[in-house]
């Protein structure tokens, strides 16, 4: 099939130029296009035995080459085929997950910016391996300036209520506020508070339901609270980076500042 060029642009548009011209800015490509519902040839059927839906795709040869066409809005898709197809909107995780990888996507097609999507790509969406490698890639300040403008701050104030609740929990050693994001997530930041909890504590997971309901009785913003346990990457990164807003001072404690 060849598709004449089209010169319809999109917000989309914006993010895979940057992307193709600058290697940095490819993280919040492939970001953007998990976050995005794509419009591609073809119908639903029923659910099959697996309770997921059947996609009746229509694939398009481009350069000798099977591929699926995807376009970044309805728009865009209309200004190419003119009603001639139906078409499935559908998010890029749910595309993903429900057929199989065997034959290249193509971005936009028929626009002149477009890109090419090859197996190994889609295989690495799916896992989020490729969002993993280019976040990695990114530059510190940059990474600081990408989480800083989504994280979630929270008051001194709050995190003195905080402290004052941890005091009833005599095992938790000290607590540090800080956020875990997952490149591959299409979720922001995640608030945490990470406890340093005494290696005599019986039952750490009784423990820290107590915690998650004492912690979010009265905050706005859920808080998830996680186990730091000793040694893991994860703990030394909290720790070395971060200053606990929450230290225990018992008696032996008290006792052990003597020298």
């Amino acid at each position: 099939m060849n598709i004449m060029k089209n010169q319809f642009i999109d917000l989309f548009d914006a993010i895979l130029s940057e992307a193709i011209t600058n290697p940095m800015k490819r993280y919040y490509f492939y970001k953007a296009f998990m976050d995005l519902e794509v419009v591609t040839i073809g119908t639903v059927s029923s659910e099959n035995k697996n309770g997921s839906p059947t996609l009746n795709l229509k694939y398009i040869e481009m350069n000798n080459e099977l591929v699926l066409p995807v376009y970044s809005s309805v728009e865009k898709f209309n200004s190419i085929y003119k009603g001639k197809y139906k078409y499935i909107k559908i998010s890029t995780p749910m595309l993903l997950k429900l057929i199989e990888l065997d034959s290249p996507w193509v971005l936009n097609p028929g626009f002149d910016i477009s890109k090419k999507i090859i197996q190994e790509e889609l295989e690495t969406l799916r896992d989020g391996r490729i969002l993993h490698y280019f976040f990695d890639e990114l530059g510190l300040e940059e990474k600081q300036n990408f989480l800083a403008n989504q994280m979630t701050e929270i008051p001194q104030s709050v995190l003195e209520v905080i402290s004052s609740k941890l005091k009833n929990f005599p095992t938790i050693k000290n607590a540090y506020f800080t956020h875990i994001y997952n490149p591959a997530k299409s979720t922001n930041p995640i608030p945490v508070i990470g406890l340093i909890i005494d290696q005599e504590e019986e039952n750490t997971v009784e423990l820290l339901s107590q915690v998650f309901k004492a912690v979010n009785e009265n905050t706005q913003q859920l808080l998830e609270i996680l186990n730091l346990i000793e040694n893991l990457p994860l703990t030394n990164s909290i720790i070395n980076g971060t200053e606990p807003f929450y230290n225990r001072t018992s008696i032996d404690d008290l006792k052990s500042m003597f020298r």
